[in-house]
């Protein structure tokens, strides 16, 4: 039994339908004014994934904004903009499609023991309960609001191609501001204007703050006039993966308080929560318990860190919050990814870029256990002081993405035995390690004469240091004997580079050494000869800052989601070493710049070949191919003239 006919409870029907259950999903009209809604990747993804048409929906690029200065388009994002209705429709109808039964939700609820008992003539007895957000009489919506949000249509000139996310931040020294977001999507006449705020805040206050807010960017919002009444409802953001599990029913979307506190968007949230339920259910078709279970352990892992920082951002300081706000004009991968990772709702890891790595079916077997034990600790360590940095570990485990863990892993299997106690604690060390050092990529913050705290340099200070002081708290817990090869490391990273941002040269002798390590130290712990993987870790690394100039230098989306400036700037491009040229800047590059960093992502890739061959152990060596294709993809295939 579903009861709440939107987004989260139709996606639950549909994927419970198609896993051969009876299914009733209850719901009424939506009786809100029309306005649009949007629709991120991931949603669409698992739409289509369920048989639903999205490819019909337009795609718009996305930017997010703090200011007017402040402007980052993020790069491979977007949102389709879809009439509210017209998506509920579409989504019920398909889950109806699917097998489930639909009727029109009008008693009230009766809680029993187990679950629902009743709901007047429309409900029969059901094992499994879901409440998926539905009206408030169905007793399905959280008893509580952290805050609000609303959303208009208007009429008028279109302002601008793409969806701007404008975050609203407080003063450095008000501890006591709240996040608020004003979002923008285009349509063909017009505009719809949403925004949300925590706390008590009145609707008609918060949108005209949003349309002036969006103004100083887009100011032909001020031409457009209002096309009819405003949305407005609670935002429900205090979500716990114990709560959404509960006796009463698995509580899913906007019912489990799955709404990101810093743009009020919940969609995404409502649409995986509403699989991860199904899921749950399927798996325990016939122990409602164990499904319970099963659904806040799925919970746990897709959403840690997310709402964590929804705490702290209401209670404890605003840390992620300032965090946000103290990167805004960044475009160093820290700031980058913390704000592809706690903005966005597409979950990310830590130097992968968005597309997955192909393995084959004997190498992701044995794999995907580690990675998750890897996360299990490297998250426990993060999630309490620094939680949006627990969201880069976050990016869930059906797809495998680019991280020294694979390295790790692929060394240490080598010596024919199961990974030992204590390895996976080891490679969750190297990663936050690796993380760490990439808060340091690029020049020093030049410090700024704020009131406060200069939040851009103690943000970077002190999440650079906190990682690498819990990278090597596990170190020594877990295995002593390598703590003395850890902090060689660490030195040998911070000398290289300082010699890089001094000199301007030297990147790629620091990505080596970023890459070799992991590899280096498996081998150690397998008892195996390192050389084969220390030779093939640092030209991976090699590899892979030159495929970073070369996705630079196209315009395309970088692993470390940093544009060609952005490299150069910050000293992480191995294009002035390769050109000669120290200084090298953007707008002073060569004609033959590309064809050069193509032909230089050869011969790194060319250095892989006999470093793979030289492991004997063929879990590895298939593992090390996978992931060598992977990083020299940018230059396989590419015309060297450019």
């Amino acid at each position: 039994m579903v009861l709440g006919a939107g987004p989260a409870g139709a996606v639950t029907a549909a994927v419970l339908a198609r896993g051969g259950l009876p299914v009733v999903l209850a719901g009424r009209e939506d009786a809100a004014p029309r306005h649009d809604v949007l629709v991120g990747g991931p949603a669409r993804e698992i739409l289509r994934s369920i048989g639903v048409a999205v490819d019909a929906w337009p795609v718009l690029p996305v930017a997010i904004a703090f200011d007017a200065r402040t402007v980052h388009d993020v790069v491979d994002a977007g949102y389709s903009v879809v009439d509210g209705a017209v998506l509920r429709e579409t989504l019920r109808e398909h889950a109806v499609r699917c097998g489930a039964e639909y009727r029109t939700a009008v008693a009230e609820v009766t809680p029993g023991a187990g679950g629902v008992e009743a709901l007047g003539p429309v409900v029969p007895a059901a094992p499994h309960i879901v409440l998926a957000g539905g009206p408030a009489h169905l007793g399905t919506t959280p008893p509580y609001s952290t805050g609000l949000v609303c959303a208009r249509r208007f009429t008028g000139p279109v302002p601008g191609e793409r969806v701007l996310l404008h975050l609203l931040a407080p003063p450095a020294d008000d501890r006591r501001g709240k996040p608020r977001c004003a979002w923008l999507a285009p349509t063909p006449d017009g505009c719809t204007i949403g925004a949300s705020a925590l706390g008590d805040v009145d609707a008609d206050a918060l949108l005209d703050a949003a349309v002036a807010a969006l103004a100083e960017i887009e100011p032909r919002v001020l031409e457009c006039v209002p096309a009819g009444p405003a949305a407005a409802g609670a935002l429900h953001s205090g979500f716990s993966p114990a709560s959404a599990a509960s006796r009463r029913g698995l509580r899913v979307g906007d019912a489990a308080g799955l709404v990101n506190p810093f743009t009020g968007e919940g969609l995404s949230n409502a649409v995986q929560s509403g699989q991860l339920a199904a899921r749950a259910i399927l798996a325990g078709k016939n122990d409602p318990a164990a499904a319970r279970r099963e659904y806040e352990r799925l919970l746990g892992s897709a959403f840690v860190g997310y709402f964590e920082t929804a705490h702290h951002a209401a209670r404890r300081y605003h840390l992620a919050w300032r965090v946000l706000a103290a990167g805004a004009g960044s475009e160093r991968p820290f700031f980058a990814k913390g704000r592809r990772a706690v903005v966005l709702p597409e979950g990310i890891s830590a130097l992968a870029g968005a597309e997955p790595l192909d393995l084959p079916a004997g190498v992701r077997a044995p794999l995907l256990p580690f990675l998750a034990a890897c996360d299990e600790v490297a998250v426990s360590c993060v999630r309490g002081e620094w939680p949006f940095l627990a969201r880069m570990f976050a990016a869930g485990h059906e797809d495998v993405r680019l991280r020294p863990a694979i390295g790790f892993f692929a060394a240490l299997v080598s010596g024919g035995d199961a990974p030992a106690r204590g390895a996976a604690t080891v490679a969750a060390a190297i990663e936050l390690a690796t993380l760490g050092a990439l808060a340091f990529l690029g020049p020093a913050v030049t410090p700024r004469e704020v009131r406060g705290v200069d939040w851009e340099s103690a943000a970077t200070v002190l999440a650079g240091d906190y990682l690498l002081g819990q990278a090597s708290r596990l170190i020594t817990e877990a295995a002593p004997e390598l703590a003395w090869s850890f902090s060689d490391w660490l030195g040998e990273l911070a000398a290289l580079r300082a010699d890089a941002v001094t000199t301007g040269a030297g990147a790629e002798a620091v990505f080596a050494s970023l890459f070799e390590f992991p590899l280096r130290i498996g081998a150690a712990m397998a008892g195996v000869a390192a050389e084969p993987f220390r030779d093939y870790g640092a030209a991976l690394g090699r590899a892979f800052l030159r495929g970073e100039d070369v996705l630079a230098l196209r315009g395309e989306r970088t692993r470390l989601d940093a544009t060609l400036a952005d490299l150069l700037d910050g000293r992480i491009s191995a294009l002035p070493e390769l050109l000669a040229t120290p200084g090298l800047t953007a707008d002073s590059l060569p004609q033959q710049a590309l064809p050069t960093a193509i032909e230089a992502g050869r011969r790194a890739r060319a250095e892989l070949e006999p470093a793979c061959a030289a492991v004997d152990h063929p879990v590895a060596r298939e593992l090390l191919r996978a992931v060598a294709d992977f990083v020299t993809g940018p230059v396989r295939g590419s015309a060297a003239s450019g």
